[in-house]
């Protein structure tokens, strides 16, 4: 059981990050990729895409040697701040002190045996850790990138959620209900992991991450010296993770925009996670009477669905929609 103690001034300075941490999502997308199924449609594509890259003979293998899909992971992977981007935290990553290398590498070896690769990034080589940013660069703009545009509009949905949430309920509500096997019983949050572990906040605050890729349940950082943060799941999006309709194919089209139109299919991907109209048009950028416009034409071609929820609207793409995204026959 993880137990994490609040004080006063920890439950003031808590926080919901702004979206995902790309490198949290390199780290947690690995462990995915090399799980056995869970049957959960919202994965069955992107794991097709990506599991040949993590289990071929190439570069990105190398990141499995470090990112198991269970047990322990090197914190230095996961160095914080992702609101800086996946540059700024690379190159985080790749200045990691030597000792702290060494300290983190030696915790995984005593798990899993170490290789030539994890043994030589540990003294801090300069040619292991330029392949260590290699990999993770490719695997990056491979395995991710093209998904960004599915995923940022979950992220906007779990931000309004939230949001919804402390508004309600105050910061009780939000930690109770953050997922279904988190206990608050303050000022302690409870989370069953398979380490018995004690964290004192001690003044410096929680910042709660969201998480595409976190399946389970939430995770934090096993180094207790590191600024405290705790990386939740998402709610299960409806059907797949589509890859961006706003991404060009090779041929240098985006099949679904020719078809829709760019505004219409990015309202499209983005109702992949229920929203307001308000709210699908924060998250693609476009004021509400657009927003409204669209959707009645994506509601009449059966992509979208609308229910009233009190004053507000509330649309969902349906399995057509999805179906079209993906670029599948509907079932």
């Amino acid at each position: 059981m993880l137990r994490i103690h609040f004080t006063g001034d920890d439950l003031r300075r808590v926080t919901v990050a702004d979206g995902f941490d790309p490198l949290w999502e390199v780290l947690l997308s690995l462990h995915l990729a090399q799980e056995p199924d869970h049957g959960h449609l919202a994965f069955s594509e992107w794991r097709r895409t990506v599991r040949p890259l993590v289990r071929e003979p190439s570069p990105l293998r190398l990141l499995t040697q470090l990112a198991r899909p269970w047990g322990y992971s090197p914190d230095f992977l996961t160095p914080g701040r992702g609101e800086d981007g996946f540059g700024a935290q690379l190159d985080r990553v790749l200045s990691t002190p030597r000792a702290r290398l060494k300290a983190e590498l030696s915790q995984l070896a005593a798990e899993s045996p170490p290789t030539p690769w994890t043994r030589a990034l540990g003294s801090g080589d300069p040619g292991a850790l330029r392949r260590l940013g290699d990999a993770m660069t490719a695997y990056h703009r491979r395995a991710l990138a093209p998904y960004q545009g599915a995923m940022l509009a979950h992220a906007e949905a779990d931000r309004a959620q939230q949001a919804r949430a402390l508004l309600s309920g105050g910061l009780d509500r939000l930690l109770s209900q953050l997922h279904p096997r988190v206990v608050w019983e303050a000022p302690v949050l409870q989370i069953p992991v398979y380490a018995d572990q004690d964290v004192y906040l001690g003044g410096r605050g929680l910042v709660l991450v969201p998480s595409y890729f976190c399946r389970i349940q939430p995770i934090t950082l096993m180094d207790g010296e590191q600024p405290p943060v705790l990386v939740y799941p998402i709610s299960p999006p409806l059907g797949r993770l589509i890859r961006d309709p706003m991404r060009a194919d090779a041929d240098g089209t985006a099949p679904v925009v020719a078809l829709l139109g760019r505004t219409r299919a990015a309202l499209l991907e983005a109702a992949a996670h229920t929203g307001t109209t308000t709210e699908l048009g924060r998250r693609v950028g476009v004021a509400p009477p657009v927003v409204s416009r669209h959707t009645a034409v994506l509601r009449k071609a059966g992509l979208l669905e609308t229910r009233r929820e009190g004053g507000a609207v509330r649309h969902r793409i349906t399995r057509l929609g999805i179906a079209l995204l993906n670029g599948e026959m509907p079932e």
